[in-house]
């Protein structure tokens, strides 16, 4: 676990400076600086809103598990995760926090695997998101972006369908876990339980508050950059961002970090954008996101 963390921080550093070098960190600072204040307060506000919409989204999730935890508690609990995603070396360490504390006075493997579905139903708006822009606008996308955005979607759906309909996942913890029954039953335990939610009305509840808190982040994104004077008609925002969040939820960084700002960089340029401009958007799209995490910070320090 350590050696992966290292990994993922120099992942993070190595893909900041090498952005950083090319497009040039005059030019970027020059770009932040000149952002609008009443606009980037929005976005931060709107964050804070797409919080609240996620926590209830979580609590949907928990109640098909049998467990009845009130909002304010799970609104308390989600903040707290965001908080440890932002500040531990693992995109998902904020998420195992959260199951572990919820796990401490409920069943374990349901809280574990409701944290999973949360992370899977926010993916799959954002597939359907990005699959629509897509359908309506491929005509104005270059082939390239087209292709790279058709990649990832594929290779997610493909990720799922395995995950969902097949035993892979199963075998592969089993093997890896085969000399400790503990660590391999728990495993294969959550994916069992994730897997149990197959009912179509929790999915159907699930995503539709993942599309609302998706399209929220569009526009938050669009706003910042109307903050930094960034022309790019809206329609870019609804394909690269959800492409730009698949890519993001890939354990290979810390919180995004350097995966954000260069998937930003190579996409909206496309759409006429500096690279600078680009480059800026996703370091104040992290911005918003890290001080809407603090709060967490302070709510876990209040619970202690």
């Amino acid at each position: 676990m350590k050696g992966a963390a290292v990994i993922r921080v120099a992942v993070s550093i190595s893909l900041l400076l090498t952005f950083l070098y090319f497009i040039g960190v005059e030019r970027i600072l020059e770009e932040i600086k000149n952002a609008a204040l009443p606009l980037f307060l929005l976005a931060l506000l709107m964050e804070n809103a797409g919080v609240f919409i996620s926590a209830r989204r979580w609590q949907i999730i928990l109640k098909e598990k049998e467990i009845n935890l009130g909002y304010r508690e799970a609104l308390s609990l989600y903040y707290m995760g965001s908080f440890f995603n932002t500040v531990m070396p693992s995109s998902f360490g904020g998420d195992v926090i959260k199951a572990y504390k919820l796990g401490k006075t409920t069943n374990t493997i349901n809280s574990f695997s409701s944290v999973i579905m949360d992370r899977v139903a926010g993916l799959v708006a954002v597939v359907i998101i990005a699959s629509i822009a897509i359908l309506f606008y491929h005509s104005l996308l270059p082939p390239d972006i087209m292709l790279m955005a058709l990649l990832i979607i594929l290779s997610f759906l493909l990720l799922l369908f395995l995950a969902l309909r097949t035993t892979i996942l199963e075998k592969t913890f089993s093997l890896i876990f085969s000399r400790w029954r503990k660590p391999r039953d728990f495993f294969v335990g959550v994916i069992s339980a994730f897997k149990n939610y197959r009912g179509g009305r929790i999915w159907l509840h699930v995503v539709a508050l993942s599309l609302i808190y998706h399209l929220m982040l569009v526009i938050n994104n669009y706003i910042l950059a109307l903050s930094i004077n960034m022309d790019v008609d809206f329609f870019y925002f609804l394909i690269f961002i959800p492409v730009s969040q698949i890519l993001v939820a890939l354990p290979v960084s810390i919180q995004g970090f350097g995966v954000r700002e260069g998937s930003y960089s190579m996409l909206f340029p496309a759409a006429g954008a500096t690279s600078a401009a680009s480059f800026s958007l996703g370091f104040l799209d992290q911005i918003v996101k890290v001080l809407t995490s603090m709060i967490g910070g302070v709510v876990y320090a209040l619970k202690k």
